[in-house]
This record gives C-alpha cells, structure tokens and sequence, in this order.
C-alpha cells in the first residue's frame, strides 16, 4: 500500500511539470532493460538503430536530470517500487 502511495504521490506532484515525471522515465528506463535481450538477435546496424531510437527516446528524461538534481533520484525510486512490484506479482501468482 506505501508503494502505491509513493507512486501516487510522485505522479501528484509531477502533473504541474511540463516534461516527462520521473515514474514516466522509469517506466520507459524498465522498458529499455527489458528490451536489452530482444536486441541480442539482432545485426549490429539493427542494435545501433533500436539505441538511437531508445536515446531519442529517453532524452527528455535526460534533460529533466540535467535541470533538476533531484529528478535522477525520483526515477531510481519509481524504478525500484516498478521492479518490486512486479516481483511481488509473480510471488504471488507462483504461490
């Protein structure tokens, strides 16, 4: 329930903001992580442009970290609370 809150919370507070929220980058960065194994299959022209793709992606989150010091910590947070979320989601439905 805290994680939720969390979460909630950091949305909140991110809605006046007009870039990117941190659990925004942090959903992209986890989506990135994933992706890393798909790319293995791939030709090395293939990899270079799904890492283009990816950068371009994620620089508004990176222009975020750039201004305010704060938001890499945000994300980090989100990130964890995302990862730990869905372990405890497949905890529970291995039990």
């Amino acid at each position: 329930m805290k994680k939720i809150l969390f979460i909630i919370t950091l949305l909140l507070l991110s809605c006046g903001k007009s870039g990117p929220s941190a659990c925004d980058c942090a959903e992209m960065a986890k989506l990135r992580i994933e992706s890393k194994m798909e790319t293995l299959t791939k030709t090395i022209e293939e990899q270079n442009e799904i890492e283009v793709e990816w950068e371009k992606k994620l620089n508004p989150c990176k222009v975020e970290i750039e201004k305010d010091g704060g938001f890499e910590k945000k994300v980090q947070d989100c990130l964890l609370n995302l990862f730990q979320s869905e372990n405890e989601k497949e905890l529970e439905k291995n039990q």
